[in-house]
């Protein structure tokens, strides 16, 4: 299932002073909690299992999802939406097995020797832990810090949230380290006034429109990383068939695109902002063209006569956006077609082994320096472009955004599978 780890409350019933847990939990969840961990060290499991319940039919509504900490029994006993697990509780093999495919489940890390070993797992999302020191927990590894959260989360795939002294202070900081997310205990739990402690620290989570839909993306994005046609890809070792199969697809598709871009360049009004636009898309689309001839000429791969479904999908989608006639939704759809490729790209390069490898003029293009500072340019005008419009509008650029990113994932994955 799809979920957001930006504003993520784990919480603490010793912090509550009187309050009540369901209704403590309800004000933050509407002044922007995305999920919401039950945490009980101590507590009997009748009165875990009540708690559990209380809170899964509370955020129901609000289609926030209830993760139970440690505890795969009271998971399974209210049908929680997942489990995070310690490196100390239950194996991640066992407890998939038991919660079945489709539950969340988050795994704590303490160094980055368990990324690396977390990257083998298929878990949800990692929990970097502690980022620093922290009262609510004393049984914590060597803190990360910020250098040390910054080269986890480049080395993971998948999704980060931070955990261990998250507040108003240090949450600018940890979300400059690019993680997902920060789980947030007493800045909450322990606040005279739950909805204006939430409220400040989601504008610090999410200060702009492109971190926001990034997060939302996030579980998406790191499928991408995890496909086997990026890792074999990126280890040179990918059938020459399947590659085959993605460029001949990819050409037609960017046939379409190209054509799109230069639409939603003449929708923009702003002189200045059209002409970056449209030099970042002539630029790009020479550089993408050149690379497709090259290896189209050395695999000698075949023109398809007709797209496949998710071409077909993929172009309609970007362009009924267009046709809508909001340049920000527009661009919205587009971005993950230059935005996702520019992180896959660079992803690749950090873990690809280019010595002869087939593939190297691929992964150069979506990873070198002009094309990444050409998507930031983008990503920055969209952000500009979005503090201008309503909240409806920016929910429905987030929208198309998710959809974009889905296709971005089915396209990778028809060029693997071929269905």
């Amino acid at each position: 299932m799809d979920f957001d780890l930006s504003l993520y409350l784990v919480t603490d019933r010793g912090l509550l002073q009187g309050k009540d847990l369901a209704e403590t939990v309800e004000q933050a969840v509407k002044a922007g909690v995305t999920m919401v961990q039950l945490r009980e060290k101590d507590c009997p499991t009748a009165r875990f299992v009540a708690l559990a319940q209380t809170l899964e039919r509370m955020l129901k509504p609000y289609g926030v999802p209830l993760i139970i900490n440690d505890r795969i029994d009271v998971a399974l006993a209210v049908d929680a939406d997942g489990v995070h697990i310690g490196q100390s509780d239950m194996p991640y093999d066992v407890a998939r097995r038991l919660l079945g495919p489709d539950k969340i489940i988050g795994l704590s890390v303490e160094n980055l020797q368990q990324v690396s070993e977390a990257n083998r797992l298929d878990v949800d999302y990692i929990g970097l832990s502690p980022v620093f020191a922290t009262a609510t927990k004393h049984d914590t590894a060597k803190p990360f810090g910020l250098d040390g959260l910054r080269q986890a989360v480049r080395q993971s795939v998948h999704p980060t949230v931070a955990i261990g002294g998250m507040n108003a202070q240090t949450i600018p900081g940890v979300m400059d380290c690019g993680v997902n997310g920060v789980a947030v205990v007493s800045a909450i739990m322990g606040s005279h006034d739950v909805r204006f402690a939430t409220r400040r620290l989601r504008s610090l989570v999410c200060d702009r429109w492109s971190r926001h839909v990034w997060n939302r993306s996030s579980s998406t994005f790191c499928r991408i990383l995890r496909h086997p046609f990026i890792q074999e890809l990126a280890l040179g070792v990918l059938d020459a068939g399947r590659f085959g199969r993605y460029i001949a697809q990819d050409e037609l598709y960017l046939g379409n695109y190209g054509r799109q871009m230069f639409q939603l360049a003449d929708m923009i009004g702003d002189e200045a902002q059209r002409d970056m636009f449209r030099m970042f898309a002539q630029s790009g689309l020479e550089g993408e063209k050149a690379m497709h001839e090259l290896l189209i000429g050395r695999f000698g791969i075949k023109a398809v006569p007709e797209p496949s479904w998710v071409t077909v999908a993929y172009n309609a989608h970007t362009q009924a956006a267009l046709d809508g006639g909001s340049k920000e939704e527009a661009l919205a759809a587009m971005l993950p077609c230059m935005w996702i490729y520019s992180e896959v790209g660079l992803y690749i390069l950090r873990i690809a082994r280019m010595e002869e490898n087939p593939y190297k003029e691929w992964i150069q293009e979506y990873g070198n320096e002009e094309f990444t500072e050409g998507v930031k340019t983008v990503v920055d005008l969209i952000d500009e472009w979005a503090q201008h419009v309503d909240e409806a509008t920016r929910e429905r650029m987030a929208q198309n955004y998710q959809e974009a990113a889905q296709f971005e994932y089915d396209f990778w994955d028809y060029g693997y599978k071929g269905q």
